[in-house]
Parts: C-alpha cells; structure tokens; sequence
C-alpha cells in the first residue's frame, strides 16, 4: 500500500488507518490519540481511531504523503469524499462559519506551530498563509 486510507466504520464512531510506515507518523498519531482510545492490529497493520480524531490523523497524513484515500463517511453526515487539500477551512481546521477572530487564532497558533525560523516548513506555511488570505478575500 502507497496511499494512506482512512474506512469509517459503518456506525460512524470511529474509523481504520492505514498507512505506509512512517515513524514520525506513528510517534505524533500516539501524541494526538489518547493510548486508551485507539487500538492496532499488527496483523492487518491497522490503527483504529475514534471519529473525533479523524480530522487531525487525516492532517497528519496530508503532510507526509501526496494523497490520503477516505472511505465511507460518518453516520448523519453527507458522504463529502476525502476532505480537498485546497479548501482554506480545512487547512486552518476550522469550520466555514467561523469569526474572523477565530480565523486570526488559528492562522496564529498554526503559524507558531509552522514557522520556518521555529522548525517548521516553508511549504506548510504557505499553504497557512494563503488559506487565511483566500479566507478574508472572500468575506
């Protein structure tokens, strides 16, 4: 397997990873998902992740490899696909109805997060940089 892929279960409260192995990958899935809360199968090679966390695996993968597969969708929701690596409300992970303060925060926190000068990546910055300004062009 090349591609990463994420298959909701079928009830919607928690979904399967797959992933090429990347040791940077698993260390900052172990800090993102409380050990108690996710599970692996070292047979299927499978993590299992409670729905919550989904968006924040899916993050991660997105900034290792060039294309994450989804499968499936959460119960209640609309079957969306695999969330676009262009939209600016998933790059700043927040929702289309955010303030303009929030907007502000986010692109704050995940600027001190990414910053070049602190260890970050140029690339991932401005990807940062132009989701906020794409968003507050449009407002």
């Amino acid at each position: 397997m090349n591609v990463p892929l994420i298959a909701w279960h079928p009830d919607g409260a928690a979904a399967d990873v797959q992933f090429p192995y990347d040791a940077d990958v698993v260390a900052e899935l172990k800090r993102l998902v409380p050990s108690p809360l996710r599970s692996y199968d070292p047979d299927s090679k499978t993590w299992t992740i409670p729905a919550r966390y989904v968006s924040a695996v899916w993050y991660i993968l997105y900034q290792v490899f060039d294309e994450v597969d989804m499968q499936g969708s959460r119960t209640g929701t609309a079957d969306r696909g695999r969330p676009s690596r262009d939209d600016p409300w998933v790059i700043l992970h927040l929702r289309p109805t955010a303030p303009p303060e929030l907007v502000t925060a986010a692109h704050r926190c995940l600027a001190k997060l990414n910053h070049p000068d602190t260890g970050g990546n140029t690339a991932t910055m401005q990807m940062i940089n132009h989701a906020v300004e794409q968003i507050r062009e449009a407002s």
